[in-house]
């Protein structure tokens, strides 16, 4: 078994899809009808909730409490946290907390949510 990607399901494809495309400037292929896009360099990929719900949804459990259950976030290395942080600010985008340091974790980080809510947390080691 080989890891292939983290598949984010979206309320709004197109806007999630410009988000992580030109907003964060990710590369990837996507398909309009189906709603799905890959990002292969970040190994993510977005699906409309709409196209997956009749996949999953069951008649033991609605698709909508098995999402309930789910907490993830997406954390993505870059080469100074600072510099991302002011770039995509300039982008419009709205962080939850300053750049700042966890040296229990050796990391300088900083979090900002996508257009559905999806935590994000942009790090680079600070170990020497």
């Amino acid at each position: 078994m080989r890891f292939h990607a983290i598949r984010l399901l979206v309320s709004d494809f197109q806007k999630s899809l410009h988000f992580y495309r030109d907003v964060l400037g990710f590369s990837e292929w996507h398909d309009d009808v189906q709603e799905y896009a890959y990002f292969e360099e970040q190994h993510l990929s977005l699906f409309s909730y709409n196209k997956m719900s009749p996949v999953i949804g069951g008649k033991n459990k609605p698709f909508d409490a098995l999402l309930s259950s789910s907490k993830a976030i997406l954390q993505f290395e870059v080469k100074n946290v600072d510099n991302a942080f002011y770039a995509l600010k300039e982008k419009g985008i709205s962080f939850i907390n300053e750049p700042h340091d966890q040296k229990d974790w050796g990391s300088r980080v900083t979090h900002f949510c996508d257009p559905d809510g999806n935590m994000i947390e942009l790090y680079h080691s600070i170990r020497s």
